[in-house]
């Protein structure tokens, strides 16, 4: 007790002891029950130490970690991240250097690192009139985050993820998927939706390029891509031979 004291929990130890008693209570699993499942993996942890874990008492080392995740069914993130992805702000190592829980898990996922250069809730820097200290502070992230991302993205995945993570058709469909949760979430409303629409919009549009490219070269047909409507792409059709049309057809049995 007196070590806990000298050294307490921090805001990821927190989370994981938060975590461990939500995930067992959500699995259904009393202590004991948890703790037959961490036998049963190999990494023997004791109804009373599931329970000292739960109250904060007991650190959980690595392998203790990757135990209990293996026994609740859930990825070691899941224990050490808040359950939602979202605005809030969070500490990981401690509370003095906090992020918006989405970088965090953004982080975690091997996505960017640890840097949350987005502007804040309510900023628009579109706007006219915005606080120039608040666009210098934002420009300021915005490079961090441009000069820490390649030495992170060189060792945070496996090879074989990296090679496919740089591909230019990967990062556009993340880019997208991380604009569109954005604009879905609850918390949307903060004023750069507009913004965020158009660069959603402009990713669409670059992916659906590089989909084409991609068709012809494996598969040399013609492609719908983003942007391209029905009738456009039926226009397209017909005037490839690839269907007929039958509009002109109806037109031939009116007359």
């Amino acid at each position: 007790m007196a070590d806990e004291k000298k050294n307490p929990l921090g805001p990821t130890g927190q989370r994981v002891q938060a975590n461990v008693q939500r995930l067992r209570e959500a699995r259904g699993l009393s202590k004991k029950d948890l703790a037959d499942a961490t036998r049963e993996h190999g990494r023997a942890i004791p109804p009373l130490g599931i329970s000292r874990i739960e109250a904060g008492t007991r650190r959980v080392d690595a392998d203790d970690l990757v135990a209990l995740a293996l026994a609740l069914n859930v990825s070691p993130l899941t224990l050490l991240l808040p359950a939602r992805s979202d605005n809030e702000l969070i500490g990981l190592a401690t509370d003095e250097k906090q992020l918006r829980s989405r970088i965090a898990w953004l982080w975690a996922l091997g996505q960017g690192p640890a840097v949350d250069w987005e502007p804040g809730d309510g900023v628009n820097l579109a706007e006219p009139g915005t606080d120039p200290a608040v666009e210098a502070e934002a420009y300021e992230r915005e490079q961090e985050y441009g000069r820490l991302r390649p030495d992170y993205l060189a060792l945070a995945n496996p090879p074989e993820h990296r090679r496919t993570a740089e591909h230019s058709s990967v990062r556009l469909a993340r880019q997208l998927a991380d604009l569109v949760e954005d604009l879905v979430s609850p918390e949307a409303g903060g004023g750069a939706e507009a913004a965020r629409v158009r660069m959603a919009l402009r990713r669409y549009q670059q992916l659906g390029i590089e989909l084409e490219e991609l068709q012809e070269r494996f598969d040399p047909k013609p492609v719908v891509h983003p942007g391209v409507g029905f009738e456009q792409f039926r226009e397209r059709l017909a005037a490839e031979g690839g269907i007929e049309d039958d509009t002109a057809k109806d037109d031939t049995k009116g007359e």
